[in-house]
């Protein structure tokens, strides 16, 4: 649990410099609406992949306690949130490879 709050808290610091950093780019034409919905996107994804930790740990805690009465549905729940925090894993690398291949950039 304690790779989500990690991730979380990454996840929200990068929104926000990107917040920052869409605010000096309305110069190099980004509209604040287009990059509020760019943050919306990460945002909902992020909420999206804690509440599937979340359902997946009440299911465990279930099965554990004999109130889960079906495996199936607590090994779905468990896959769908490792698979998530695979995905975000995942684009995190994809975004901070794409981040220094950019500063690596000579303007």
């Amino acid at each position: 649990m304690n790779e989500l709050n990690g991730m979380s808290s990454l996840y929200t610091n990068a929104l926000s410099q990107m917040n920052q950093a869409a605010g000096a780019g309305q110069k190099a034409g980004v509209s604040k609406e287009e990059s509020e919905a760019f943050s919306n996107i990460f945002t909902e994804a992020i909420q999206t992949m804690e509440q599937k930790q979340t359902d997946s740990t009440q299911a465990v805690e279930s099965l554990v306690n004999g109130t889960a009465d079906n495996l199936h549905t607590v090994m779905m729940k468990t896959t769908e949130a490792q698979l998530s925090l695979e995905v975000a894993v995942q684009l995190r690398n994809r975004a901070l490879e794409a981040y220094n291949e950019i500063k690596g950039m000579q303007f």
